[in-house]
């Protein structure tokens, strides 16, 4: 069986995963409260036992956000090598896959619990940002070319942390791209009877098919769950078959 992805989010009636495009949503003072406000947040990653979970750099910094400008301080052929310190992999039990080949997250916090930070980047990733992402013992892979190859990064992944299913808990764009790539086996939405209202808010897929030039993407429904806090729990095949099933 290869690896299944299952993309997970928490979104409004209207589809927003977030208040506003320049604050991420875990430091906007707005969103948290509409979240919290008498709904059970369903942890996606304990209900599927997952032991890697997929982000993209947009949860974390603002969309307009640059790349950190750091003086290597190691020899750039060096930094081009997967960086996995034994001694921070052995530690932990649960990897937070961040696809960041632009080199925009300042991590000054690395792990929270079981869970520590890994950065997916591209050999186009300034040679700085690696360096910096090694003083601050955070691994990463090497995974493409010009930017993350998120097909190699995925299968990297499974490699590395011995594992056949990765939830992605990312925004819009990289569950978009996941979708248009075809390595998304599953969809699972927790949908909050409210609606936020503002069409400039990120949605839970975005830049999937613009001008339609193929068929909107269809899914299967495999299981729909009303729950206590008036929220459904909504899970969809997305009608791909897993990675490496094919092969």
């Amino acid at each position: 069986m290869g690896l299944r992805v299952i993309t997970s989010n928490t979104m409004t009636l209207d589809g927003r995963i977030a208040a506003s495009p320049s604050v991420p949503s875990w430091q906007d003072e707005r969103w948290r409260p509409i979240l919290e406000a008498g709904f059970q947040l369903i942890d996606f990653a304990d209900l599927h036992g997952a032991s890697v979970i997929l982000e993209g750099s947009n949860s974390f910094v603002a969309r307009g956000a640059g790349g950190i400008d750091v003086i290597p301080s190691a020899p750039e052929g060096e930094l081009y090598e997967d960086y996995l310190p034994t001694q921070v992999i052995s530690r932990f039990k649960r990897w937070m896959a961040v696809v960041d080949s632009r080199g925009r997250v300042a991590w000054q916090h690395t792990h929270q619990d079981d869970t520590h930070v890994l950065a997916l980047v591209s050999r186009r990733t300034s040679a700085g940002y690696l360096a910096f992402l090694r003083e601050r013992e955070v691994p990463y892979l090497v995974v493409g070319e010009d930017r993350v190859d998120l097909d190699l990064a995925l299968r990297r992944l499974c490699e590395t942390f011995d594992t056949k299913l990765i939830v992605s808990t990312a925004g819009g764009i990289l569950n978009g791209a996941l979708l248009r790539a075809g390595l998304v086996g599953e969809v699972d939405l927790q949908v909050l009877p409210i609606v936020l209202g503002n069409g400039e808010a990120p949605s839970v897929f975005e830049g999937y098919n613009p001008d339609f030039a193929v068929p909107p993407y269809r899914l299967s429904l495999l299981e729909r769950q009303a729950r206590a806090d008036g929220s459904l729990l909504l899970r969809f095949a997305a009608g791909r078959a897993p990675i490496g099933t094919h092969e």
